[in-house]
């Protein structure tokens, strides 16, 4: 009978520790969650951040383009590609 006391005793806290050890895992995991919704968050506001950029170089190259007199055809080619860009535009919006 002592001995079962003992079995007992020992099995108590063995899942008295794995049930600390889930505990842990489960504020890690929430942690983790948290960090990649930030990281995600951040991902999104890199990418917008990026899109602005661009869509400032390229009026930047346009202006370039358009104050250099004797180069005209970096302007051409440049509105050739606006051009392009606002008729896919156009496409997508008549579907």
């Amino acid at each position: 009978m002592d001995g079962d006391v003992r079995i007992a005793e020992a099995l108590g806290g063995k899942v008295s520790q794995l049930v600390d050890l889930y505990e842990k895992e489960k504020e890690n995991v929430l942690l983790l969650k948290d960090t990649v919704k930030r990281l995600k968050e951040r991902i999104e506001s890199l990418g917008t951040e990026i899109e602005d950029l661009k869509d400032a170089n390229r009026k930047l190259k346009l202006a370039v383009a358009f104050k250099s007199r004797g180069d005209a055809s970096d302007a051409k080619k440049y509105i050739d590609e606006l051009v392009r860009e606002i008729d896919k535009c156009l496409t997508l919006l008549n579907r």
